[in-house]
């Protein structure tokens, strides 16, 4: 009986483990995921960007981060090379992997966001559509997308196979937008109202004293039992004054077609 429980446990152990291997080698996120299809996006900032993170085309996951790049730009904001005399700043090139091609139009938007407050950033990719809703049509973009053939023969990645493909052919570049993290942001809103928290919380903390002290109003109601008493006691009592103006007057509206009626009748005689 002992090899027959042995067998069932490592069968489960060997299925588990088959499991695991296919959603961390052979799934889309894997190393093992399909590739082929590398386009490069410039951004300002790098700011929450790393090697790996998610990118997704109209909120369908469809590729992630594989090479981020500083290079250097002229004045209008051209790459050259870091020893060209006409360099001027810097910006941030984004190799990125898409599982499938992906057209663009004149309206696209790239932008980095967080799906929510303490998650990882992703780069949500619109291509935009082919025109708008009064049929007006947006342009196509000659955007370079590379396969990995390509880039493996050239032996380039794909932020230097766009950059060698530019002095020899015209390439649309695709600009994304950074946006803040947003601790970063509350941080920041923090630091410049810090006068305006720390006498926030100073008024607080006063408050939480003499409340626990029996000082003012407040209290006095919440450590004084007999003004707690008389409080709750005068809150009934007021209740009770509604209630009954509320029947009062519930009965005058009932009355008030009799009284007419009769002064009707004494007009008449």
């Amino acid at each position: 009986m002992n090899w027959l429980q042995n067998i069932l446990v490592g069968s489960m152990f060997f299925g588990a483990l088959t499991i695991v291997g296919y959603f961390t080698i052979i799934s889309d996120e894997g190393p093992f995921a399909k590739r082929g299809n590398y386009i490069v996006v410039y951004f300002e900032s790098a700011e929450g960007l790393k090697k790996g993170t998610r990118v997704t085309v109209l909120g369908v996951p469809m590729g992630n981060i594989e090479e981020i790049s500083l290079i250097s730009v002229d004045p209008d904001n051209k790459a050259v090379s870091d020893n060209s005399e006409e360099r001027t700043a810097q910006r941030v090139a984004v190799g990125i992997n898409l599982r499938q091609p992906v057209i663009f139009y004149s309206d696209y938007r790239i932008a980095v966001k967080s799906e929510s407050l303490l998650s990882d950033r992703v780069i949500a990719i619109d291509p935009g559509i082919p025109a708008d809703e009064k049929g007006h049509p947006h342009e196509k973009l000659p955007v370079l997308v590379m396969g990995k053939d390509e880039l493996s023969d050239a032996d380039l990645t794909a932020v230097e196979f766009q950059l060698e493909s530019k002095k020899t052919r015209e390439i649309y570049e695709l600009f994304g937008e950074a946006g803040k993290d947003p601790i970063a942001s509350i941080t920041d809103l923090i630091a410049e109202n810090r006068a305006d928290v720390r006498r926030t919380i100073n008024n607080v903390a006063e408050i939480s004293e003499k409340v626990n002290t029996g000082k003012g109003t407040l209290g006095m109601l919440v450590n004084d039992s007999d003004l707690h008493d008389k409080a709750h006691t005068l809150v009934n009592d007021a209740d009770v004054v509604v209630k009954e103006a509320r029947e009062g007057f519930e009965d005058t509206r009932e009355q008030a077609p009799v009284d007419s009626f009769l002064r009707a009748i004494f007009t008449a005689f």
